[in-house]
């Protein structure tokens, strides 16, 4: 768990700045209507991030996992697996995938799919971490059991808020290959965003804490360091068509 110590040091470096939910929230609101369809993909238990149903018409959850059943922060809930989604083609307005790409096995399965069930013009927004950041990497280069082990505590979770670690292949980790696998399933590009933020998987402790938060003073200082900050921001839109096919 945090101590108080490391919750006030991070409270006091970090007041004045949006942290990472915040300023994601914020990218996929910029893309939302009042009668927008979203779909939630891999949305698991759900949280604030995610949250859009006063901003939409209506937010369906999917995720493969049967926790979905404990989600309050859609409208509806559907169990599906992203590389073959259970849902007609041209269905949604937008589509959201927060911290999902990582566990994926085939994310350009999962691209061509969330491309057909989107309708023209449609927004993909996905947030996923950086393969090149020094918490993927080393979560890249051991096993799960390990990632089992020691995941909550670094990040300063336990008790009954404790998240579930699923496992990480980091297939579409870097900005490279996010753009690379969504370009070439029908995507344009509108926004890559390098993103840095708190060092929140350095909650443990107080030096650990403060050598986090220089190596995010520096990577966001210079614009040379971005492709080691520790997260992908994307907005990917399907071009307009001129005539929409639904099966």
């Amino acid at each position: 768990m945090a101590s108080e110590k490391v919750t006030a040091l991070k409270e006091r470096l970090y007041r004045d700045q949006v942290n990472g939910d915040v300023f994601f929230r914020a990218i996929v609101s910029d893309r939302l209507e009042s009668g927008a369809y979203v779909l939630d993909l891999g949305c698991g238990k759900g949280g604030k991030e995610t949250e859009f149903r006063s901003e939409a018409a209506l937010v369906v959850g999917c995720d493969i996992s049967q926790t979905i059943s404990m989600n309050s922060s859609v409208s509806t809930v559907v169990r599906g697996d992203a590389n073959m989604l259970p849902f007609r083609s041209a269905s949604f307005d937008v589509v959201v995938m927060d911290y999902v790409i990582e566990h994926l096995e085939s994310p350009t399965r999962c691209a061509q799919e969330t491309f057909r069930v989107l309708k023209s013009g449609g927004y993909l927004c996905l947030r996923t971490p950086n393969l090149y950041h020094y918490v993927s990497l080393v979560s890249y280069m051991t096993p799960h059991w390990f990632h089992r082990l020691v995941a909550n505590r670094v990040r300063g979770i336990s008790g009954p808020i404790e998240a579930d670690v699923i496992k990480t292949y980091y297939r579409a980790n870097t900005r490279h290959s996010v753009e690379l696998v969504f370009t070439q399933a029908g995507f344009v590009p509108e926004q890559i965003l390098m993103v840095e933020r708190e060092p929140s998987y350095l909650m443990f402790s107080r030096p650990a804490f403060l050598i986090g938060y220089c190596y995010e003073r520096l990577v966001n200082r210079y614009e040379c360091l971005e492709h080691f900050r520790s997260n992908i921001f994307a907005v990917m839109r399907k071009p307009v068509l001129n005539r929409e096919t639904t099966v």
